[in-house]
């Protein structure tokens, strides 16, 4: 009976030292990020959080939770919490888990962009596409990527179809339907899926030349979006046919 206590109170002792290491741990990492450093709580988000969604939303639905980092890490619009001011403003990108919120992220939702920043001069067209069909859902707001085209082919006497590269580099809006409380949904589980193939809707940056064209290679082919680096090589050219594929 006697041994039975003791390890009783053993257990109890180290249990009690175990927890106080941690706490003192927690503190001493809160008051220290870096010595000579001031220690500031930030926000990031807790999950992605898609573009479209505002800031009174945001605050509503606690999509955020606060960090300490160091003051000297920070960018200068890094934010400690969500203002009155950005209430009305909505995200032009989405924002992806553990992210920093910045002020810069936020901009206007008029009706003419619907929450979606559209760069001057340009127009935002919508095209459906499948998961495959836009790198795997690879593909987010902010890329940029090239779109393929495969349409029948026109070439005199030739039967089948031709691949070409329709636009060599364009930007992607959003990608998913704005949904309720000005959110655009991004995720897979979202989108409409119909006999086990998922679509979804990729929202582009293009002129009216390239509408045109976009337009219409949606009407009469189908279309195939490529992901593009800063230094990504595209060329437009004569394409492939049925006869060129295995040349």
């Amino acid at each position: 009976m006697t041994r039975r206590i003791l390890g009783v109170v053993l257990a109890i002792v180290l249990a009690v030292l175990g927890t106080a290491a941690v706490l003192l741990y927690v503190n001493q990492t809160r008051n220290s990020v870096a010595e000579g450093q001031t220690a500031v709580t930030v926000l990031v988000a807790k999950a992605r959080i898609p573009a479209g969604t505002s800031g009174t939303s945001l605050r509503a639905r606690q999509l955020f939770e606060p960090v300490v980092m160091p003051a000297a890490a920070l960018p200068a619009d890094s934010l400690t919490d969500v203002p009155a001011e950005l209430d009305e403003l909505v995200l032009t990108h989405d924002v992806q888990p553990r992210q920093l919120l910045l002020k810069g992220m936020f901009g206007a939702a008029t009706k003419l962009s619907g929450g979606v920043a559209v760069p001057e001069k340009m127009m935002a067209v919508s095209v459906k596409t499948a998961v495959e069909e836009e790198v795997g859902g690879f593909v987010r707001p902010g890329s940029q990527i090239a779109v393929f085209t495969t349409l029948k082919s026109q070439t005199a006497g030739a039967q089948g179809s031709v691949t070409k590269l329709l636009l060599p580099r364009v930007e992607v809006l959003a990608v998913g339907a704005y949904g309720q409380d000005g959110v655009t949904s991004a995720q897979r589980e979202t989108a409409e899926a119909k006999g086990g193939t998922v679509t979804l809707l990729v929202t582009l940056a293009v002129t009216q030349a390239d509408a045109e064209r976009l337009v219409h290679a949606v009407r009469t082919g189908r279309l195939y979006l490529a992901l593009l680096t800063d230094s990504s090589e595209v060329r437009p050219g004569t394409g492939v046919d049925d006869r060129a594929l295995l040349r």
